[in-house]
């Protein structure tokens, strides 16, 4: 069987044989495509998501990687033309259309609709689902006539990005997700919503696979750090980390040697090079944190690596998922993984991967009072702590088995073929 992946990335492996620059994004990539390359009869190839500067057909550790390029300004036919240039190439069996918020992702299913091709398309999140989380449930309204001229900014250039950046996106997608027959998900969340564009499409269930240093690191409370919390994206409003930064005065009070890690990039560094309009959050979240006085206690780590991110979640004494809106969050699944104790946003998918109590604390994710109760619940309780890292652990080990996780895509493709020969 031939099978070919569309990605919105160019994975590490073949970036670095390339010599480009490598994502820390889109790690299960890699972790499921060495699942699958093992399988006997099972070619891989994948097309990646890049510039249109950028041209390869590279193998690497078995698995063809092809670029899959167009700038902003190409429309869907031009890159229509490339889609094609690849399926005549690899002639695959079956397509996999990785998310749904690019264009590519639109090109990619026209093609193969129209060619006969047979197609799957799997869900990362569901724009369409998740817009109106966008600003992070900021109080904008009250910011735009605040006395602040930071609060006034931050406010318009949130909101300016999810309607001139975040909202074209949204029709594509649904026109996507409504021309699927077959649908590839993992969440009660991305069901649901997915259901409610396409209600006629095959839906199957696959959940991921983490990268491998999560599955080889453990937590151990005689070796953490005591008082320290990780959180694992502060660069879109989005993910929600302002909550956090809002809890930290009430938990400072009683720990003033808190640390809270927060990873990747810092949003409001002089070095920033995105555009105007996205870097109305990090305004906001430098006013913020300045005005709570708790700069000492935030550290932004840069990106990392898997087997870093792996090492702080193991010495950190709980992890935070704090995201407005999520369907199944990796970052989540690998503090599991690991065994930290987990404090997780009732928010989309979170609730399939883990129950309340018994593998995670759940908090609504715009209340930073309970999110604050919550984490002092494992900082002061280590028979706590202990069972929700036993618990979360056990739970992620079967969400995110490997080969029982490579299996499950693979019944659906073969389900796939064995319907469209039957009919």
């Amino acid at each position: 069987m031939k099978i070919l992946w569309t990605v919105n990335l160019i994975p590490e492996e073949p970036a670095v044989k390339l010599g480009i620059k490598t994502e820390v994004l889109g790690g299960w990539v890699e972790s499921m495509a060495a699942q699958l390359r093992n399988v006997e009869n099972i070619e891989l190839a994948i097309a990646c998501k890049c510039s249109s500067d950028i041209t390869f057909k590279e193998r690497v550790s078995g698995v063809t990687y092809y670029s899959l390029g167009y700038s902003d300004g190409d429309d869907v036919d031009s890159i229509k033309n490339r889609c094609r240039e690849i399926i005549s190439d690899f002639s695959p069996d079956i397509v996999q259309i990785e998310g749904t918020e690019f264009l590519h992702a639109k090109a990619m299913i026209d093609y193969c609709k129209s060619n006969s091709v047979p197609v799957i398309v799997s869900l990362q999140g569901i724009l369409n689902g998740q817009y109106n989380y966008q600003c992070g449930q900021l109080q904008l309204d009250d910011m735009m006539f605040s006395k602040s001229l930071t609060d006034i900014m931050s406010a318009w250039l949130l909101h300016l990005r999810k309607v001139l950046w975040y909202k074209p996106r949204m029709k594509p997608e649904k026109e996507i997700i409504e021309k699927a027959d077959y649908i590839l998900g993992r969440t009660t969340w991305d069901r649901a919503h997915s259901y409610a564009i396409n209600p006629v499409a095959k839906y199957y269930s696959c959940n991921r696979v983490l990268r491998q240093p999560f599955y080889e690191k453990d937590w151990d409370i005689k070796n953490i750090e005591r008082h320290s919390i990780y959180v694992g994206n502060g660069y879109y409003a989005l993910k929600g980390v302002h909550f956090v930064i809002m809890a930290l005065p009430q938990l400072i009070r009683e720990y003033p040697d808190l640390k809270l890690n927060i990873a990747g990039y810092k949003p409001f560094s002089e070095g920033d090079q995105r555009s105007f309009i996205k870097k109305g959050y990090g305004a906001y979240l430098k006013k913020l944190i300045d005005d709570l006085g708790v700069g000492n206690h935030v550290v932004f780590t840069g990106p990392l690596k898997a087997h870093e991110v792996a090492e702080r979640l193991s010495k950190v004494n709980a992890y935070v998922l704090c995201s407005a809106i999520e369907n199944s969050p990796n970052t989540l699944g690998e503090a599991m993984m690991i065994g930290t104790p987990c404090v997780s946003a009732y928010v989309g998918g979170a609730s399939d991967m883990a129950e309340d109590k018994k593998e995670a604390l759940f908090y609504r994710n715009d209340d930073p009072k309970l999110l604050s109760w919550n984490i002092k619940q494992i900082f002061d309780n280590d028979e706590l702590a202990l069972t929700l890292s036993e618990n979360g652990r056990k739970r992620a080990r079967i969400t995110h088995n490997a080969k029982n996780n490579a299996d499950d895509l693979l019944f659906a493709y073969n389900d796939i073929l064995k319907e469209i020969k039957e009919k």
